[in-house]
């Protein structure tokens, strides 16, 4: 197995293969895209003209595993989200609580309370992926009853 690099986004587990998704908890939809030339399982997938690519509806019940991935790490012992890695340089957001000094150490503010710069991989430390399972409320109401 290759090492795919940091993640960041919703990933559903169908059948024990991991695919990006996007998933909407209002209806309960997992929609999984790709533009992968052949159809990556001909008994999800159909071939969506205007995406230009293949995609698949599902629910969450349909799938084993329906959850959003980030990357973390410390940078001189502040917290930072590890978006990119190339050629040994991290790309990361500020992910701390204290601005100013992102700002006096090389991060640009990029919005009111958002700070990215680029950062060598290897003062990294701490380096992990936080998932957060976005189908929980659903599964805990169907199992126990709506929460009231």
């Amino acid at each position: 197995m290759s090492y795919q690099g940091p993640r960041a986004g919703q990933f559903a587990v169908v059948r024990g293969v991991t695919h990006p998704c996007t998933y909407s908890p209002n209806d309960d939809r997992v929609i999984l895209k790709t533009r992968q030339a052949d159809n990556p399982d001909a008994s999800l997938f159909t071939w969506h003209t205007s995406f230009g690519g293949w995609v698949a509806q599902l629910t969450s019940q349909d799938c084993d595993r329906v959850y959003a991935a980030r990357t973390y790490g410390r940078w001189q012992g502040h917290r930072v989200a590890v978006d990119a890695v190339v050629g040994g340089i991290a790309s990361v957001t500020y992910a701390d609580s204290n601005g100013s000094w992102a700002g006096q150490n090389g991060f640009t503010q990029v919005d009111k309370y958002e700070y990215q710069g680029e950062v060598p991989v290897g003062e990294l430390a701490d380096v992990h992926e936080e998932q957060r399972d976005l189908t929980f409320n659903r599964w805990r109401d169907r199992t126990f009853g709506e929460a009231r």
